[in-house]
């Protein structure tokens, strides 16, 4: 007699099979329960789930005691994590802050009854790891216990792990941020004791952090800063509040008139099929190696943007050189066409015979008509605002424009463009979504640490500077120096993004300490041995000297054919001054090297 075999269940699509299952590693769509789409690609009609819903609308959530012993604990204060609970909920509505009473919708209890939600709020508390807020907590009548819903705490991104009797609360999915650690009881349950946070911030904690990131992204529009959370386009970004408001920084650096409508245009298919540029300037101030002007080159495809800083108009050509050469290396593409406006930069012969010699296209916008060139233009704007709210927000001077700049684009690649459809310019480009998660806000105070390689017994461990961007070649930060006007690139840094430099106070000792023969607007001097590079250590932090602003930057050896000034020359500083002799400032140690 023939035995029956017994198929097994898939875990995936729950049929009965022999084999590998074939939607395996598919997305299964939530509304249709078909593989292959996510529910909000479904096509299909919408579907009204039962299993959240009494009478086809009116209940919000279901409430299912997981232990039926939990009733017989009653602590004041305590929350219990609750797996068959689909919201948070409590029923001491003195817990929560920025309280919504306009919400409409039932619970299902355990007996069955529904109760109305009165209200939904937040629930501030203090952890070891920083003061955490609790999203969309449930206020119902008569609930006699609090309740932490695992679901909705694996929504809003917190990893929860079981195992060896307790339960791990970790904020990412990095597991390396652990928020608390809670102890199973005798009755299986896992009863947390929560510390509420002082009332008296409570409202202005839960809207600081959102602010705090809005600054971080360079006071990035709060539209796209909710697109960037809820579409997940990033890594790194917590949950954050929705708020209102008005930003200074915004207004003085971003403020327009209202804009007109435009027409649909066409788009590149592949990337590097079409690049915009322009340049932009001159500034009103040199920049710290004496920059006065930007080139913007956006690739229309994946709308990612590189910036370079030139002297002169006539470097375009030595830039787009090396624009050429990296970003087609990078991609495996060809740049095929290369539109721009009208300028002299882009009409000189050289540049004409390189396009011709490459087989790039060149396409020139009609004159005075800027619109043709729009995508670049348009980018040209939003960096010089972003620039320029950076600035403004922490009064920093204007010769650090070029920093502002490099740190708008850098923001700008992680952050949504209505060009692309839930996606950043960095991943449309690079194929993986960015992080995030490092990003300080520019301006701020921080606190480099030195070497010990570089330091005595009793020296500081740190010296205070400015943050202003990020390493492009290098992992780390860039900070600025204004007791000795230099750049220092360090990973080891530690900022304090409350607080700014005094900036009106450096300029004035400046004045008043250091004789400059030939001053600038900034008030900054650029001399000759500036424009030596400066040698990298692996062991310490790199000290770039005013005219290593960026290394796409040209640089050219000063003019010393002008006669010898013989003003006397007041006191300067003695760092200033060693910083200009060839002299090594560290003593041997050995006789060989003394030799």
């Amino acid at each position: 007699m023939k035995q029956d075999i017994v198929k097994p269940q898939c875990k995936v699509c729950s049929k009965f099979y022999f084999g590998e299952c074939r939607y395996k590693g598919q997305s299964k769509c939530h509304n249709c329960d078909r593989f292959g789409h996510w529910a909000r690609e479904c096509t299909a009609d919408k579907v009204v789930h039962k299993a959240n819903c009494a009478n086809q609308a009116e209940v919000t959530g279901n409430l299912f005691y997981a232990n039926s012993a939990i009733t017989e604990i009653k602590v004041s204060g305590n929350w219990y994590i609750d797996s068959g609970c689909s919201n948070h909920m409590t029923g001491n509505a003195e817990l929560l802050v920025d309280v919504r009473t306009n919400v409409t919708g039932k619970v299902q209890m355990p007996t069955g009854n529904l109760v109305d939600v009165a209200r939904i709020g937040s629930l501030m508390i203090d952890t070891n790891s920083g003061r955490k807020c609790i999203k969309e907590v449930m206020f119902l009548p008569g609930l006699k216990e609090n309740l932490l819903s695992v679901g909705q705490m694996d929504e809003h991104g917190y990893y929860l792990l079981f195992g060896g009797r307790e339960c791990c609360i970790f904020d990412g999915p990095s597991l390396d941020c652990l928020v608390i650690k809670v102890k199973m009881k005798n009755n299986r349950c896992y009863p947390l004791s929560l510390m509420q946070a002082d009332h008296i911030a409570l409202k202005a904690s839960v809207t600081e952090r959102t602010w705090i990131w809005h600054k971080r992204l360079g006071h990035l529009n709060l539209r796209s800063l909710k697109q960037l959370r809820e579409k997940e386009m990033v890594h790194g970004l917590p949950h954050l509040e929705d708020v209102n408001g008005v930003c200074a920084g915004c207004q003085m650096g971003k403020q327009h008139r209202d804009w007109f409508p435009k027409e649909q245009a066409w788009r590149a298919k592949n990337p590097l099929e079409l690049i915009h540029t322009d340049l932009c300037g001159p500034m009103q101030n040199e920049s710290i190696a004496g920059n006065k002007y930007f080139m913007l080159l956006i690739d229309d495809h994946t709308r990612m943007s590189w910036v370079y800083l030139l002297r002169h108009k006539s470097e375009a050509l030595n830039c787009f050189r090396k624009f050429k050469a990296m970003v087609e290396l990078q991609c495996d593409f060809k740049v095929k066409c290369l539109r721009s406006d009208r300028g002299g930069e882009f009409l000189s012969t050289e540049f004409s015979k390189l396009l011709e010699s490459e087989g790039i296209q060149g396409q020139l916008s009609i004159a005075y008509t800027p619109q043709q060139n729009g995508v670049v233009e348009r980018k040209n704007r939003t960096v010089v605002e972003m620039a320029k709210a950076m600035l403004h927000d922490k009064g920093m001077p204007y010769f650090l424009w070029a920093e502002a700049v490099h740190t708008a684009v850098y923001i700008l690649n992680r952050t949504p463009t209505k060009a692309l459809d839930s996606m950043t310019p960095f991943e449309a480009y690079r194929g993986r979504k960015p992080g995030i998660g490092h990003l300080k806000v520019f301006g701020s105070l921080c606190y480099v640490h030195v070497p010990s390689e570089r330091r005595q017994k009793l020296d500081a461990k740190s010296v205070q500077g400015v943050f202003v961007g990020y390493a492009t070649c290098e992992k780390g930060y860039r900070v600025f120096d204004p007791s000795t006007k230099k750049l220092i690139l360090s990973r080891d840094v530690v900022f304090d993004e409350t607080k700014s430099w005094n900036w009106k106070e450096t300029s004035e000792n400046s004045v008043a300490m250091t004789y400059v023969p030939k001053q600038a607007e900034n008030g900054f001097e650029v001399t000759p041995h500036e424009l030596t590079e400066v040698k990298r250590s692996p062991s310490s932090p790199c000290i770039f000297t005013q005219a290593e602003e960026q290394e796409h930057v040209i640089h050219e050896h000063a003019d010393t054919s002008q006669p010898y000034d013989h003003t006397p020359l007041k006191w300067r500083n003695i760092n200033d001054i060693l910083a200009q002799c060839n002299l090594c400032i560290v003593e041997p140690e050995k006789y060989e090297e003394a030799a």
